[in-house]
């Protein structure tokens, strides 16, 4: 099975390479999941996922709490193809609370291949994570509040992830033929 590395996939690399990549090449961080997540929701709204979408998800919380936050399916679903394809790695660490945290960093192979990714979008993707200030904004969480902020000029912004949109829709009973035919001929709608 060949994994087709996508625009999204290469973005969401160059985003975990911002994170975790520090100017000391010997010493990678590791960007933890909630962060990563709300990185991606801002990402879907402002267009700079073309793929992702979002929909409501039962998320556990750092202090141990389950809470409702639009999580993009696309994403994870990139996160995954991109550890299948080594260019990540993850790391769970049990919490005092008996919960999990998960997080990422780039790899040696992911890394070769973001110095290889196309210059515009790399400068799309440093528009989407700097500040005006010139200093990697920070996606921070402060209970369930998640926020973008830049510690140098003060710049704080709040991530939408937590606020769940009412969608309305429509519903009628489907019936299938063979089960209609037993109501006497009569239409069941």
């Amino acid at each position: 099975m060949s994994i087709e590395v996508t625009d999204d996939m290469l973005t969401l690399l160059l985003v975990i390479e911002t994170y975790t990549k520090s100017s000391d090449s010997s010493h990678l961080d590791w960007l933890k999941e909630l962060p990563l997540m709300s990185i991606i929701y801002e990402g879907a709204v402002k267009g700079i996922f073309k793929g992702y979408d979002y929909a409501p998800w039962s998320v556990s919380m750092l202090d141990g709490t389950r809470h409702w936050l639009n999580i993009s399916r696309e994403g994870k679903d990139d996160l995954e193809d991109l550890l299948d394809l080594r260019y990540i790695s993850m790391l769970r660490l049990s919490t005092s609370q008996y919960g999990y945290l998960t997080a990422y960093r780039l790899t040696n192979r992911g890394g070769k291949i973001a110095q290889d990714v196309d210059p515009k979008l790399r400068e799309k993707v440093r528009r989407f994570l700097y500040c005006k200030c010139g200093e990697l904004r920070m996606a921070v969480v402060r209970g369930r509040k998640f926020f973008f902020e830049c510690k140098s000029c003060g710049f704080e912004s709040p991530i939408g992830i937590d606020i769940i949109e009412d969608v309305s829709y429509k519903t009628r009973v489907y019936l299938p033929d063979y089960l209609r035919n037993g109501n006497n001929g009569r239409d069941t709608e």
